[in-house]
């Protein structure tokens, strides 16, 4: 080999690590260490508590089989320490083989808070589960693994939300992970996000669910085990919509990594369960497979309508959609009050089709009734992602996502991979059909250069979501213009919605497009 080819394996290999540590997840990571100290104490919620006129009682179920009995009993050590005191813990033991859990087990039998169920013959974890579920009389139950630890005011937090808010039936919130005895790879979670829930269980851990809706449907699911959370999740959002559920963004759940889990010793059966909870939940309208970018979730393609809608390109330059649509059903306009198509693609002269595919890939998604608008991923010309949806800034009306980055990033949590629900797309990239459009009453003049924005959040007051996709993408041969027109406009318009954006949390912000820890107290 000359001297020239080693010079560049060493360098390709600094490089990418480099890259790696510049990831969002390794960022905040390395973050989190120095955000903990600044973390709230949980005793500022013994005052919400002690206020709470009717305090709900939580049940806490806990399967357990055989896990290490120091681990198991800092998950039972995690409940009898809450903050909230109105719980009862109920322990299923799926007939573990080691005497040292029965030891465990009989320390605290004693407590009048909690109650053992002993099962002779191992049923699974759904099994153990719904054992548990059995002997729950709690308003609402809280699902803990048996190597898991619970923050001291988890319990409390879930009660005062559900207090505040009868309508309520589940409750999540952030997580962390246990791994060699510390703190790390937080999970800032995103508000409550439709979309993203079809791709990763957003809800997982901790869930709080009103009792009796479980029960009603049957608790967990057998031959879901690896994924039976997630099945139920699905379970639960078909039945009760989106309304009734709430994001907490506090980290109230510590799940351990060990690798005697089960996530961890059977993933592939994980895995393959997690896409069949999703094929059943859609009921046949999407093709749900492993997604390639992040194989431990699943990737979901939405079918198109059966009957292909006309479209009508709007700003692009002939030809863009030929090669991505029947043509006989395209037709190019300057003007949206020219357009006669069924769907109006809002699309920006500069970019060109990355693949052939992302034309379907919007207008499947239009296809659903509960989606207003969609928008794409968005490379530049070197092919790094350049915009993968807007989330919503006071001062500078939105901000994008991505940064140049690097294919290979998954983003934070998968964000660059994944459909999700957004507050807006970039009106570079933007679909919505024309009835839709027409109702909201088109595009507002004064939004000027926001005015794709302003649409995304007239849709969202109507019920409507945005939707990005990353199964549609698109290239820029020049660089995007910068909106600079509308935003005085569109700040006094929008004041309150756009302090916070419900798809991003709180927790995280956002430096020149990466996605960045804030400090814990702000």
């Amino acid at each position: 080999m000359s001297g020239k080819g080693r010079g560049r394996g060493p360098l390709a290999f600094f490089l990418s690590a480099w890259r790696r540590r510049q990831r969002p997840e390794s960022v905040i990571d390395r973050a989190y260490a120095a955000w903990l100290r600044r973390e709230p104490a949980p005793s500022v919620w013994r005052a919400r508590v002690a206020a709470l006129a009717r305090p709900p009682r939580i049940s806490v179920v806990m399967p357990v089989h055989d896990p290490n009995p120091a681990f198991l009993r800092d998950a039972i050590a995690s409940v009898r320490r809450q903050i909230y005191p109105h719980w009862e813990l109920v322990i299923a033991d799926d007939a573990s083989a080691d005497p040292a859990i029965a030891v465990c087990l009989k320390e605290i039998a004693d407590d009048p808070r909690v109650e053992i169920v002993r099962r002779e013959t191992r049923g699974g974890i759904s099994v153990a589960t719904n054992a548990a579920l059995a002997h729950t009389d709690g308003d609402y139950v809280a699902f803990l693994d048996h190597d898991d630890v619970l923050a001291p005011h988890a319990l409390a937090v879930a009660a005062c939300a559900f207090a505040e808010d009868p309508r309520l039936e589940l409750v999540f919130s952030d997580e962390d992970q246990l791994i060699e005895g510390k703190r790390r790879r937080p999970y800032f979670k995103p508000g409550w996000n439709p979309d993203l829930l079809l791709s990763q269980n957003l809800i997982c851990h901790l869930a709080v669910y009103r009792r009796t809706l479980v029960t009603e449907l049957g608790g967990m699911r057998p031959d879901m085990a690896g994924a039976q959370d997630y099945d139920l999740a699905l379970r639960v959002v078909e039945k009760i919509g989106g309304h009734r559920i709430k994001h907490v963004p506090l980290i109230l759940y510590h799940w351990r990594q060990s690798a005697t889990s089960f996530s961890a010793t059977d993933t592939e059966r994980c895995r393959e369960a997690a896409r069949r909870a999703v094929t059943l939940h859609l009921q046949g309208r999407a093709t749900v497979g492993m997604n390639p970018a992040l194989p431990q979730w699943p990737s979901v393609h939405f079918h198109p309508p059966a009957t292909p809608p006309s479209i009508s390109v709007v700003g692009a330059r002939h030809g863009v959609a030929e090669q991505a649509y029947d043509p006989a059903l395209v037709e190019y306009v300057g003007d949206a009050g020219l357009a006669t198509g069924e769907v109006l693609l809002f699309l920006s002269p500069r970019l060109v089709a990355q693949d052939t595919g992302w034309l379907r890939a919007l207008v499947a998604q239009l296809g659903r009734p509960e989606t207003g608008a969609a928008g794409a991923l968005l490379l530049d010309r070197g092919e790094r992602w350049l915009n993968t949806g807007y989330i919503l800034h006071p001062r500078h009306i939105v901000q994008t996502l991505a940064p140049p980055s690097d294919t290979e990033d998954p983003g934070y949590r998968g964000q660059f991979a994944l459909p999700r629900t957004v507050s807006a797309v970039s009106l570079d990239c933007l679909a919505v059909r024309r009835e839709v459009f027409d109702a909201a009453r088109g595009f507002m003049a004064e939004a000027a250069d926001f005015r794709g924005v302003d649409l995304s959040l007239r849709l969202a007051a109507r019920g409507l979501r945005t939707v990005w996709t990353p199964w549609a993408r698109l290239r820029y041969m020049a660089p995007p213009r910068a909106p600079s027109t509308g935003a005085a406009w569109m700040r006094q318009r929008w004041r309150d919605v756009l302090r916070a954006d419900p798809y991003h949390n709180p927790h995280l912000g956002l430096r020149r497009g990466q996605v960045v820890l804030r400090a814990a107290d702000t």
